[in-house]
């Protein structure tokens, strides 16, 4: 395995000793360098690259803050702070820290050092990960947006060169000609593909024959304003075909008038936009849920947390955040490879699914890691403890049933925590630290067990 490199800020040489110590006799994958204050930590972040930096916060010649700006953003930071020292832990962890340790005078802090490394290391690679992928994704938006206008403007200039046959029988698009009430004189074959008519039964017939009821009257009132005052017409519409299925649609028309200004005829152009809805829709699918389970993301989960803050405040209501980690999660991975861990998550999910309600948000954070949200609509503290408690016991037990994987069967538990909002805090930040803490207590306690944040 790659080691970490790791840089310490450290002006206490006992702190530096107890620290190199607990990484040999634990032989941890550390690659060490040691800075004693500010400047040698700033000549060391100038000439080295780390994977991650540990920093206390009281140095000789200034604090850890004054580190921020030299440590690279893909770099997490963990604050170490002095016993009681809560409020610096809260403005580090706003001012970009990935997490923080207490000091106590045993050393017993450096317990938590594994797993807070390997937690800060996994959240940074998750936000890097989302952050390029945001990226990706806005430029796949911003091309598709230029390309569509380009079609349109297109479409324009074609539209108005056209004539009243060359429209009729040189596009491949559905197009009809009317009269100047709408009555249906002439169609293509595209357009009897896609409506499923034929000829006979459209001739002379209102294109109202297509409505799907779709639409409120106001908008065909908006649509045949346009025309009459533009000569034009572009939107999208709901319309219906023959069997009665309906189909999202582009249409364009536009008026054609004769030498005196009169509208003697409508061509209409008509294109079935279901693929573009669905990639539309799958842009979205792909920002806001996870991949592999379905479940919503980070990003979509931390929209709904702060939703639900913004009822509990107004409402005066209380809801829950139930979070979720797998115990021995990591050996399967390891012993059975990434495709069995991938179906034990598959599995762990379609069982969330199948035990809550349909308007809790179920998450997945990263790896084994899954969050329950559940609405802010419980009147006291107690009740909604109360609640979250059931819903993490049914958790708990539908989550330690046998899983088959890969044709062999496997038992798992999972630490569980819980924490109340707005009690425990009031924005997606504070209340899954909240969570996690507790979390950790149970993970910390052996696993299998279900903690309230005190």
């Amino acid at each position: 395995m790659k080691p970490i490199n790791l840089l310490l800020v450290e002006d206490d040489l006992t702190d530096q000793l107890g620290f190199k110590r607990f990484i040999k006799n634990n032989n941890l994958p550390y690659q060490l360098d040691i800075s004693g204050s500010v400047s040698e930590a700033v000549n060391n972040l100038l000439e080295n690259s780390y994977d991650i930096v540990i920093a206390d916060h009281a140095l000789g010649d200034g604090t850890a803050f004054d580190l921020l700006k030299y440590i690279p953003s893909i770099a997490p930071v963990i604050f170490v702070t002095g016993n009681g020292n809560e409020d610096i832990a809260v403005k580090a962890l706003k001012a970009g820290a990935a997490d923080y340790l207490t000091k106590d005078i045993e050393g017993n802090y450096l317990k938590l050092l594994p797993h807070t490394i390997e937690n800060a290391l996994k959240s940074k690679a998750d936000e890097i990960e989302l952050d390029n992928y945001r990226h990706h994704l806005e430029k796949l938006v911003k091309l598709r947006t230029e390309e569509l206008e380009i079609e349109i403007k297109q479409k324009k200039i074609i539209e108005q060169q056209l004539r009243l046959l060359a429209v009729a029988f040189e596009t491949h698009e559905a197009v009809v000609i009317t009269d100047g009430n709408a009555n249906i004189l002439r169609v293509n074959q595209a357009f009897i593909d896609l409506t499923e008519y034929t000829l006979d039964e459209v001739l002379g017939q209102n294109m109202s024959i297509l409505n799907s009821g779709l639409q409120t009257p106001e908008y065909y009132k908006n649509l045949w304003k346009e025309l009459i005052e533009t000569g034009h017409f572009d939107g999208e519409l709901w319309n219906r075909r023959k069997s009665g299925t309906t189909f999202p649609e582009r249409l364009t028309i536009s008026a054609i008038v004769n030498e005196v200004g009169v509208t003697t005829h409508y061509v209409g152009n008509l294109a079935d936009i279901t693929c573009q809805k669905n990639a539309e829709e799958e842009i979205k699918k792909l920002a806001f849920y996870d991949p592999l389970t379905g479940l919503a993301n980070r990003r979509l989960l931390q929209d709904r947390i702060n939703h639900e803050c913004s009822v509990a405040k107004r409402d005066n209501c209380f809801g829950s955040i139930i979070f979720i980690d797998l115990d021995n999660f990591k050996p399967i991975n390891d012993t059975y490879g990434h495709d069995v861990g991938d179906e034990l998550l598959i599995q762990v999910s379609k069982r969330f699914s199948d035990t809550l309600r349909q308007n809790d948000t179920v998450s997945r954070l990263g790896g084994d890691e899954f969050i329950i949200l559940i609405n802010a609509s419980d009147s006291t503290f107690d009740i909604a403890l109360n609640n979250a408690k059931t819903i993490a016991g049914k958790i708990q037990l539908t989550l330690s049933k046998t899983y088959d994987l890969n044709g062999q069967t496997h038992d798992f538990s999972a630490s569980i925590g819980i924490s109340i909002y707005p009690e425990h805090g009031n924005d997606s930040e504070s209340i899954l630290i909240t969570a996690d803490k507790a979390m950790y207590i149970s993970k910390k306690k052996g696993g299998n067990l279900i903690t309230v944040y005190q």
